[in-house]
């Protein structure tokens, strides 16, 4: 099934338990949950938020980190988890990558064609890459481990 923004699961990631493992992020575009941004120096005028860019596709695994903000709907009119997606300037919740992390997401927040086994990397925009295997200029974040439904598998490392 075909949606119009991502939608994306990380239950099993260290940050959902961890709060030293997921940071507050601006974001500088509408960004769907299941996007990558770099992470940069603290907001202005902000004391826990960091400025959040587009990451470059060998930026380091360290500087990454995957947007997963609460969805909350604003418009009432919007009901699936589909219709959500994060707004340019808000600060939201973004998760660091820690080897055997895994973090469920659907193709919307995919590049290429998403397979079991295919690596999964950083790209030079916010969408993470997927590739039958890792390519050298690319900083790969993990692999596609199972399809569950409309949901991809990733797991970190």
């Amino acid at each position: 099934m075909a949606y119009e923004h991502c939608i994306c699961d990380t239950s099993l990631m260290a940050g959902t338990k961890l709060p030293s493992k997921h940071v507050n992020v601006k974001i500088p575009a509408d960004l769907d949950n299941g996007h990558i941004v770099a992470l940069g120096s603290l907001a202005d005028g902000e004391k826990e938020a960091l400025v959040g860019t587009k990451p470059a596709a060998n930026t380091a695994l360290k500087k990454l980190a995957l947007i997963k903000a609460p969805e909350v709907m604003k418009d009432e009119r919007l009901k699936n988890l589909g219709d959500f997606y994060n707004k340019k300037d808000a600060i939201v919740r973004a998760y660091l990558f820690e080897d055997g992390d895994e973090f469920r997401l659907t193709a919307e927040g995919l590049t290429g064609s998403p397979a079991v086994g295919n690596a999964v990397e950083a790209d030079a925009g916010y969408k993470l890459k997927t590739a039958g295997s890792a390519t050298a200029s690319s900083t790969q974040i993990g692999t596609i481990i199972a399809q569950e439904g409309d949901y991809w598998v990733v797991r970190v490392g």
